[in-house]
């Protein structure tokens, strides 16, 4: 046992305390074979890698989590979100906190094992001197992983329960397996290329394949099974109105050792469920390109590329952004009345969370698994990606004193994988991805000046001429970069029990132009942005396609001076300057439109100009 202080989080204001300890030995055993044979125009390639994995986690997570905000001192009305009534210090000195905090124990103990089987074989066949065909197959099998100790579980939809349907059921129990999820055995990845040699200076190079990602079934030190770990929900409310227990005693009912097995389904009944599914399969990837690459003078060379994919069975929510247990759509137009309270169906079956008393709000009572708050499927697949891009490469070889590699890419990433707001409906979730950059720019380049011995100019000048313009060599890296695009989210109304809530549009693009620094406090149009109606879900998508973080634009550059006082030594001079032009890019503005800082920039998101010199001995 450590003792450890508690996390104090009021929304608006830097926390205190929260950290955690943790010992972690991740270990990896890995047997690998390749064979390779020309025979004729084919080169035929096999291969075998075989990885043994054990994870080994202990890990303390905190002393529980007490977080604040407006909620409880906001007012008139306890539904409607305000931008400036309220404050989550106030709430934090009457001590009425915000729902989902929790106080953990036993947080991550994992002895966790699984092994990694992957076959190939390919053939590379030159069919003429023109063209050549690269064939092959890959399969990749991850065994399920298993816990030394059977810590583990995953939450079954339909088993029976006293309590009505649903719960974790523990592996290794009961006859069951000791594998935590079922076999993937699909993951079949066929690829094919091709190479075509068009003329002396052209070459056209298409390919496709699938890829299969680390599997979410292997070994790691996941979040620690319910039952072996237990989460004592602080209940700050029951109808999400009135404050219930408060920080002077958030654990009136004291606190239950883990009870392991023991509890079977009715496993952290009362409070929020994390475990993972059953059908979690591998995460995999079809990819595609084609390109050309064409021989231009001067030792330069372009290629024009398109290049695509799209993920499948990718992770749909993570540790916390899609529940299986939020309110139905259909249940929000009672409005209100979600917040009354009703007869607790479980009462003296539960003594937990939720369901300590005698009532449960009406909302609790309707959801798909009453007897628990949220349920958190861990990293289970489902989601979706598509990218596009055309990608321009040109780089030329050093000649003359010049050399340089540059890139553009043009690209749309969409996907639907993270922070669902309605977790009933995925598709609503697609939408350009957070990660999305629409334009990239890349360039290095390296120019010698072309004075002093061996060069252009003044190869034959005297010593001290050659010390003062010899030697000399400009070199730089260019970036510019399109953001990222924003998200405008709301505040979580009572009765929705999804992880997030995005925002109103009233119809109107919230894009405003000019300079940055000219828009610091008022980076978009805030006022075609809005707090969604209380039981209802905002109208914007997870991500504006017109507004975005600001860009990348910078420049490295470096100036080196190389002298040589003798056969054997070589002195190198480095002046060097990053963000050489001090050009600030500036941090997300705040995108929560009840924030009384929505839409305002506070921070800059990468460092001014730094400069430094330095002198290099090559002997």
């Amino acid at each position: 046992d450590r003792l450890m202080f508690p996390r104090i989080g009021p929304s608006g204001y830097v926390s205190l305390g929260g950290s955690d300890h943790r010992w972690n030995a991740f270990m990896s055993y890995t047997g690998l074979a390749n064979l390779t044979h020309v025979r004729g125009k084919h080169t035929l390639k096999a291969g075998y890698e075989g990885r043994l994995i054990r994870v080994n986690v202990w890990e303390a997570r905190s002393a529980g989590t007490f977080n604040f905000d407006r909620g409880f001192t906001q007012g008139p009305d306890p539904n409607r979100a305000s931008a400036t009534a309220g404050n989550s210090i106030a709430s934090l000195l009457l001590g009425t906190g915000t729902t989902g905090n929790v106080l953990i124990q036993g947080w991550k103990n994992v002895a966790s094992q699984s092994f990694y089987h992957a076959g190939y074989v390919q053939d590379d066949w030159r069919v003429t001197q023109k063209l050549t065909l690269n064939l092959g197959v890959r399969y990749d099998l991850d065994t399920p992983r298993t816990e030394r100790y059977n810590r583990m579980n995953y939450f079954d939809e339909f088993v029976p329960s006293p309590l009505g349907r649903g719960g974790v059921v523990f592996v290794g129990t009961a006859g069951r397996d000791r594998h935590q999820y079922h076999w993937d055995r699909n993951n079949l990845a066929p690829r094919v290329g091709l190479a075509y040699q068009l003329n002396g200076k052209t070459v056209i190079r298409t390919g496709y394949g699938h890829v299969f990602g680390p599997s979410n079934q292997a070994a790691q030190g996941t979040v620690g099974p319910f039952g072996f770990r237990t989460e004592n929900l602080w209940v700050t409310t029951l109808d999400g109105i009135t404050p219930f227990n408060t920080l002077r005693n958030p654990y009136p009912q004291g606190f239950r050792p883990p009870p392991g097995a023991a509890e079977g389904v009715l496993t952290q009944a009362g409070a929020n469920l994390q475990a993972p599914l059953q059908d979690t399969v591998t995460p995999w990837a079809m990819q595609w390109n084609f390109n050309v690459q064409r021989e231009l003078p001067a030792q330069t060379r372009l290629e024009v590329a398109y290049v695509g994919s799209r993920g499948l069975q990718l992770a749909r929510g993570g540790e916390g952004g899609f529940s299986l247990n939020q309110l139905p759509r259909e249940n929000l137009s009672l409005g209100s009345r979600l917040n009354e309270l009703v007869p607790n169906p479980y009462a003296g079956q539960v003594n937990n969370g939720v369901l300590i008393g005698p009532r449960i709000s009406r909302a609790q009572s309707l959801r798909p698994y009453p007897q628990f708050t949220d349920i958190i499927p861990l990293y289970s697949s489902g989601a979706s990606s598509t990218y596009h891009s055309l990608q321009v490469t040109m780089t030329k070889r050093l000649s003359g004193g010049i050399e340089f590699d540059g890139s553009y890419t043009w690209a749309k990433n969409l996907d639907n994988g993270m922070d669902h707001q309605d977790s009933y409906n995925l598709a609503a979730s697609r939408s350009l991805a957070s990660i999305d950059l629409a334009h990239r720019f890349v360039i290095g380049y390296i120019y010698e000046l072309p004075f002093g011995k061996g060069r252009k100019f003044g190869s034959s000048a005297s010593g001290p001429v050659q010390v003062l313009l010899g030697g000399w060599q400009f070199n730089g890296i260019t970036v510019f970069q399109s953001g990222t695009p924003l998200s405008i989210t709301a505040n979580n109304t009572a009765g929705l029990f999804n992880p997030r809530l995005l925002a109103n549009n009233n119809g109107r693009s919230g894009r405003l132009t000019g300079p940055v620094d000219q828009r610091l406090n008022g980076y978009f149009d805030k006022t075609v942005f809005g707090q969604p109606a209380p039981f209802t879900f905002g109208t914007l998508n997870p991500t504006l396609p017109d507004i975005r973080n600001d860009g990348v634009r910078n420049f490295d550059l470096s100036l080196f001076k190389d002298f040589t006082p003798s056969e054997r030594l070589r002195i190198q001079f480095r002046a060097e300057m990053l963000n050489a032009f001090n050009t600030p890019r500036f941090g997300s503005p705040t995108t929560g439109v009840t924030s009384s800082s929505f839409g305002v920039i506070t921070s800059q998101a990468n460092a001014p100009r730094q400069v430094q010199l330095g002198l290099k001995f090559l002997w």
